[in-house]
């Protein structure tokens, strides 16, 4: 039996299936512009807080959809780890250095999973690695009952502290004080500016004709040519740190005595003119009796014997005569 349709149930059927085609090339359109044929890379981030994040967070890179949350998982730190996969076309932008952060892209509405590109020189980040994450701070966390009392606790407490500071001020001393010290701030930074000019003259005296450089230089040579002089003499003469030691000692010990000796020449000072004087006159007394003694009969010859010899040494150039030596030049 043949089923005959008019013409208008022909029209009629025809869009139905224009309709059907059109609905599944709909269908697979949305299909290939969600990823849904594309290959996904999954990747994981650990976050202390992670409000707002739940399975079909929308994942953005640079701005752009490139993925989904699939997992939110707590973990026994009080962390937590989020699973999300991104689109295959997008893999090659997330490297070892990129950044996993949570952020409302307005002021109010559900929180994001957004991805830093990397830079080119590392490498490509391998599926399933844990990327790093980056804390956020936005106007609805700050907002929120468990920030917003720390907040308000941590603004009691700056407040209180302005409170004491103003308090302190109120003092006409202490404010008194303080206007001095603004006082004292210009001749300070005069006084900062002409040291800065000094310095300045200084460091190009230091540098006109490199002189600081032919400096250093020549104190490097020295220095090279110490050493190799000081192995060289600590080879020749191994006891010569010992003998600088023990002159070093002697030296303090000479410097001692030269104390005690300073010490009683401070006593003695007054009397050495009196002694000296005395000592001349011995000397003039012994000279008398010593020209008596050669006048004696007995001694005359033995004198003139003496005298006669000390004659031919000074004639032969060996010795100075007895009667010159105590005579000054």
């Amino acid at each position: 039996m043949k089923v005959k349709f008019n013409k208008f149930e022909r029209i009629a059927g025809l869009f139905v299936l224009f309709a059907i085609i059109g609905c599944m090339v709909m269908a697979v359109s949305v299909a290939i512009k969600q990823g849904w044929f594309e290959n996904k890379i999954k990747f994981e981030s650990i976050f202390t807080n992670a409000d707002g994040v739940h399975s079909g967070t929308t994942v953005l890179i640079a701005g752009l959809r490139a993925g989904s949350v699939e997992e939110v998982e707590l973990l026994g730190n009080n962390k937590i780890r989020v699973s999300y996969y991104v689109l295959g076309k997008f893999s090659e932008r997330i490297r070892e250095d990129s950044k996993a952060q949570l952020v409302r892209p307005f002021v109010i509405g559900d929180r994001v999973l957004e991805l830093s590109v990397g830079s080119p020189e590392a490498k490509i980040a391998q599926e399933g690695v844990l990327i790093d994450s980056e804390e956020t701070l936005d106007l609805m966390t700050l907002l929120s009952g468990k920030r917003l009392g720390t907040s308000l606790e941590k603004i009691s407490d700056m407040l209180g502290n302005l409170q004491f500071l103003m308090e302190a001020f109120l003092d006409r001393d202490r404010t008194r004080s303080m206007l001095n010290l603004f006082d004292k701030l210009d001749p300070l930074m005069s006084n900062m500016n002409n040291m800065s000019e000094e310095v300045i003259k200084l460091s190009q005296q230091l540098t006109y004709k490199e002189n600081l450089k032919k400096t250093i230089s020549q104190t490097a040579i020295l220095t090279k040519e110490l050493n190799v002089i000081l192995p060289e003499l600590n080879r020749r003469n191994p006891q010569l740190a010992k003998n600088l030691a023990q002159l070093t000692g002697s030296l303090a010990q000479m410097t001692d005595d030269f104390k005690v000796l300073t010490n009683l020449m401070k006593d003695y000072g007054p009397h050495v003119p009196v002694v000296a004087k005395r000592a001349l006159e011995a000397l003039d007394e012994a000279t008398v009796l010593m020209k008596a003694m050669q006048k004696n009969f007995f001694l005359r010859s033995s004198v003139k014997e003496v005298a006669d010899e000390e004659a031919a040494e000074v004639d032969q150039g060996t010795r100075q005569p007895a009667r010159e030596k105590g005579k000054k030049p």
